[in-house]
């Protein structure tokens, strides 16, 4: 497929300046979306994802539009396309007129591939991001504010035996596809009887002896596999999948192992299972994660927002992470890629799930008056001083006389240790963190904080209008393009409703700054437009040509212009 082209005036051909009819308002959304989200993409950009030769492919800055306002509307692809012929605020966003006939849906499914296999999984976000830049709705923002939501994989909630059957099922029906000449073995045709369908295996199939029974059927399995002379390479994702599922789940004793199924193969204990295990077959790189009761399946989305409580606010960065990573462990990288991204920035407002010292703050709770990490010496409750120090990678542990602490009033309240002194493990950041704890109880934090509450409602809004929640592809690029997809709809949506800042306008390329002047040829002109669009080369200067009639109302004199 060619190479796309720059091609700026092709903007002219639009619904934007040709559907003038009543019904959609002057200031609808879609006429501020095509001046600044569809003109600020430009085909030639999207060159290095597409081949030299062949024909030339569908414009994918329209292809780019297109799947912000998928994601604006939580829509499907065949869904999206159709709303490109049959909405006419799809088709004035978007620059289309009625002679657009839309194109198969599968287009858009092999341009996310597109973006996926060139690493331009951001392309798209920060696009958005330098047009707001443009606009000047990002400047002057010094603080931003961060925090978490979860991405849910696009699988199925399955249970232990359900995992390790539905990978059973999924290596047999490989195995049966792929290797006619094992279908006549007895116990392939058994193990395909058994597991060749999905099925539902109910109550009480976490049984040790429904268990160990999977478990014999999946190392017979696993031997089939080795008699393979010349596998695929999806043949040995299935068996790599089959050993490592079969590994999480089984220990075999081997004093008694003769063969691959036929030692004392025994099912591991639910609460030694490896947290890092496979989940589902259908993504193995996907994690169970979450805290407490919030368990889920997929991964850990950091959100990094503006935070001016009295501008609109936008979403400048993004960050997906493993579900069982800590938020503090991206504190440093989010304080990274953010000074990268917005060089103004010298706040950051996070809750306490970034912010680390918990032990230094438990041993504060517990009575410790003064700790002098400059003379290394700490002194008790009771007044008694201590040099013990021992500094460690991360924590400094102190320790108290024992001779002392045994004659001491206040050792119950202190300690609950039977034997020697009181011990103490604080952080070796801990006069930072006594700092910034005095600095939270002023009254100019507290205000500053509060700002960070409004975090919540974006992830909100990013869940139920753009479908952050649970992620539309399977794999672990396609969950972060998701992510990505959703943040970029979010802020396209925050800026339509925006005020833009008066005089900071960058309009930018040829097609806006035409569209200008053609308002300004047409002024006092009735809203009611006939449009004819011929978009050939010329001869002589291959270049598009359009032209355009208006009819104006009694009085008003008649205007034609020609962009050539």
């Amino acid at each position: 497929m060619a190479k796309p082209r720059s091609k700026p005036q092709l903007a002219l051909d639009s619904a934007h300046n040709a559907d003038r009819a009543a019904g959609i308002a002057p200031d609808h959304w879609c006429y501020r979306f095509f001046e600044h989200i569809y003109c600020c993409f430009d085909d030639g950009q999207f060159a290095e994802l597409y081949q030299a030769g062949g024909r030339y492919p569908i414009s994918p800055s329209l292809l780019a539009c297109i799947t912000i306002l998928q994601f604006m509307e939580k829509v499907s692809d065949r869904v999206a396309v159709f709303n490109t012929v049959m909405r006419r605020d799809w088709r004035i966003a978007l620059g289309r007129d009625d002679a657009w006939e839309g194109f198969d849906p599968s287009v858009l499914c092999n341009f996310r591939k597109r973006l996926l296999q060139h690493g331009w999984e951001r392309r798209i976000f920060d696009q958005v991001i330098e047009r707001l830049e443009a606009l000047g709705l990002l400047h002057g923002r010094r603080r931003v504010r961060v925090d978490s939501t979860k991405l849910v994989a696009n699988v199925a909630r399955l249970s232990r035996a359900e995992v390790i059957s539905e990978t059973l099922r999924v290596a047999v029906c490989e195995l049966w596809d792929r290797s006619p000449e094992l279908r006549q073995r007895p116990d392939l045709i058994r193990l395909y009887d058994d597991y060749g369908e999905e099925s539902w295996l109910g109550r009480g199939s976490e049984g040790e002896e429904r268990l160990t029974r999977l478990g014999r059927d999946g190392y017979m399995l696993l031997a089939l596999f080795d008699e393979i002379e010349q596998p695929r390479e999806r043949t040995l994702q299935c068996r790599e999948l089959l050993e490592r599922v079969l590994q999480e789940h089984f220990t075999i004793d081997e004093d008694d192992q003769d063969d691959g199924a036929g030692g004392d193969l025994s099912p591991v204990e639910r609460d030694e299972l490896h947290k890092r295990r496979l989940v589902s077959p259908h993504e193995p790189d996907v994690k169970l994660g979450g805290t407490g009761g919030n368990r889920w399946i997929g991964d850990k989305v950091h959100l990094v927002e503006t935070a001016d409580g009295d501008r609109l606010n936008f979403i400048v960065d993004l960050l997906v992470t493993d579900p069982t990573v800590p938020d503090v462990k991206v504190t440093t990288q989010i304080v990274e890629r953010t000074g990268f991204r917005m060089r103004e920035v010298d706040t950051i407002i996070a809750d306490g799930g970034y912010a680390s010292g918990r032990t230094s703050r438990e041993a504060h709770e517990r009575g410790v008056e003064l700790i002098d990490c400059e003379h290394q010496t700490a002194t008790c409750p009771a007044g008694e001083s201590t040099s013990r120090w021992y500094v460690r990678k991360t924590t400094i542990l102190i320790r108290f006389d024992q001779a002392v602490c045994a004659q001491c009033p206040l050792r119950a309240k202190c300690t609950t240790a039977k034997t020697g002194g009181r011990t103490l493990t604080i952080s070796r950041d801990y006069e930072q963190l006594r700092a910034d704890r005095t600095r939270a109880e002023t009254a100019q934090f507290k205000a500053l904080y509060r700002l960070r509450g409004a975090v919540e409602a974006t992830i909100s809004e990013a869940v139920h209008c753009c479908g952050l929640r649970r992620s539309r592809y399977r794999g672990e690029a396609k969950r972060t393009l998701h992510a990505l997809l959703a943040a970029t709809a979010l802020n396209v949506r925050r800026f339509l409703r925006a005020e833009l800042p008066a005089g900071g306008l960058d309009h930018g390329g040829l097609a806006c700054a035409a569209c200008d002047v053609l308002r300004a040829l047409t002024a006092g002109c009735r809203r009611t437009w006939r449009w004819n669009w011929r978009a050939r080369l010329s001869e002589a200067s291959h270049r598009p040509i359009a032209r355009f009639t208006t009819y104006p109302t009694l009085g008003a004199t008649r205007a034609h212009a020609t962009l050539s």
